[in-house]
């Protein structure tokens, strides 16, 4: 039955104590997070993006999210638009095979579908990766050291210290990003406030009396000269002031006001009067008859006794 001087009791057989919490492995955490996307934990499949935080996704799962208008989690909430992602250029490993493999008699888990294109290294959560925000390249960091006068080793692009972005980042790394993903957005800020302001630059209305201004741009100077532009107003200035004394004054009897300008303005315009002395219904060719007769001119009103109209006749009562 034990206890009989065979065996010794240990303290946990004999006291009943507190099982501690089972913790998650986090080599095995970190490598899922390597292998799943962050919004829908399923496995990734190309085209693959990344964040400004370092966050691996499914293209096709943020296109969802952005189509659909469903909130993203805490880590992701900084997406707005397609702006804030960037494709990434990965470099498939040959050795990979889709599958787990096994090495020396144990199954190797590690084995990643990725490698660094410079050094060989494997896309896992040994060494650190990260890509830079301009191209999208994925580098080791070892790989990335291997550069110089800050160029894409892979690319040849230029960058700057801001543009590397560490690939699923922990502990410090992770405020380093948020940092680095505010300057970039501060940067875009700047430059569109440079183009407003260049703009409204641009539109701003030019006196006349000053001088234009010529852009920089331009090659080619025109001399413009103001002494001619001021010439032309005082010319345009007496040409309206004849106008007006010519033109008779309006009065106020309505419509007769009207009748009697016109009729001014036909006796003062010398070309009326010879058109009017030229010109005779009864010499018209095109004219009828009856059209002619309607006239003082025709020789049957000449001959006739009677007043042509009866209204202007003064010895009618």
């Amino acid at each position: 039955m034990g206890c009989d001087g065979g065996t010794i009791p240990k303290r946990d057989e004999l006291v009943r104590t507190k099982k501690k919490p089972e913790q998650k492995d986090k080599s095995s955490m970190q490598l899922y997070r390597w292998r799943n996307c962050h919004l829908t934990q399923g496995p990734l499949r190309s085209p693959i993006v990344a964040c400004g935080m370092g966050l691996l996704y499914n293209k096709e799962s943020v296109l969802q999210h952005l189509v659909n208008k469903t909130p993203f989690p805490e880590a992701s909430a900084h997406i707005k638009s397609l702006k804030d992602i960037k494709a990434l250029k990965l470099t498939p490993n040959p050795a990979f095979n889709g599958k787990a493999q096994s090495v020396g008699g144990y199954i190797d888990d590690n084995s990643s579908p990725y490698i660094c294109p410079l050094v060989g290294l494997e896309m896992n959560d040994r060494s650190k990766f990260c890509f830079l925000w301009k191209c999208g390249c994925v580098i080791s960091e070892r790989g990335l050291k291997l550069g110089a006068d800050n160029k894409c080793v892979n690319c040849v692009t230029e960058y700057e210290d801001d543009d590397i972005v560490i690939l699923n980042p922990t502990g410090e790394d992770i405020t380093l990003m948020k940092a680095k993903l505010a300057k970039r957005k501060d940067k875009i800020k700047s430059k569109k406030n440079k183009v407003k302001q260049e703009v409204v630059v641009k539109e701003e209305p030019v006196d006349e009396d000053e001088k234009p201004i010529i852009p920089s741009s331009t090659t080619s100077t025109i001399p413009v000269k103001t002494e001619n532009i001021d010439v032309k107003k005082e010319i345009k200035k007496e040409h309206i002031k004849k106008e007006q004394i010519k033109r008779p004054i309006p009065s106020a009897a309505g419509s007769s006001s009207s009748v009697t300008s016109a009729n001014c303005r036909k006796l003062e315009d010398p070309v009326y009067k010879k058109a009017k002395l030229a010109h005779s219904i009864s010499k018209d060719q095109t004219a009828t008859n009856v059209y002619k007769s309607l006239f003082t001119s025709h020789e049957d009103d000449k001959n006739q006794t009677r007043a042509h109209w009866i209204t202007y006749n003064p010895f009618y009562n």
